[in-house]
């Protein structure tokens, strides 16, 4: 086991979800400045990891979602903004099928390898993947969880206005423990 003081994890940072493809969110340029500053000011014993859709061509997601993230596509990259700090901060990257980010991962194991300090949730989509990895992670092992509202993003669409979402995925979170702050 290695402690280690504050493990960030990047949910969907990935071109798939920014500029190429069928869930392009445009609305992902307004939290990268934030994201970019918090690997620039990374202590040298934090870590950061990179939970990114990497999906089959007949994924069972595919019934819910269009087809997305395929495995072997630019879709799946890091987007280009963050990939120089990424790198800098030895991150490291796991690919993931579907909203859950433990499901057919490793997290779980290298949670417990590195027994974090505390662990900062940022990226997309907020009510989607951002909030499954936080209710995982209070539900697991009641990490200290902390998600800074303006580095957490989802999208707009019909059915779907990006604000009201963002807020409810806050609220839910808060509710299981989950400390919100505005900026890190």
């Amino acid at each position: 086991m290695r402690d280690i003081r504050t493990l960030i994890l990047l949910i969907d940072m990935i071109r798939g979800f920014y500029d190429i493809g069928n869930l392009v969110n445009k609305r992902m340029a307004n939290i990268i400045p934030n994201i970019v500053k918090l690997l620039e000011n990374m202590e040298t014993e934090d870590e950061v990891i990179l939970l990114g859709d990497c999906h089959d061509t007949d994924d069972r997601e595919f019934q819910i979602f269009p087809p997305h993230c395929i495995k072997g596509t630019e879709e799946t990259k890091i987007i280009d903004e963050l990939s120089v700090p990424f790198i800098k901060a030895r991150g490291t990257y796991i690919p993931k099928k579907t909203i859950n980010s433990f499901d057919g991962t490793n997290l779980e194991e290298i949670l417990l390898k590195w027994n974090p300090e505390q662990i900062i949730v940022v990226g997309v989509c907020a009510d989607i993947c951002v909030l499954n990895v936080a209710m995982n992670l209070m539900a697991k092992k009641s990490y200290k969880v902390i998600v800074p509202r303006y580095y957490i993003e989802t999208y707009d669409a019909p059915n779907h206005p990006a604000e009201k979402f963002n807020e409810m995925a806050i609220e839910i979170m808060k509710t299981v423990g989950v400390k919100i702050v505005d900026r890190i």
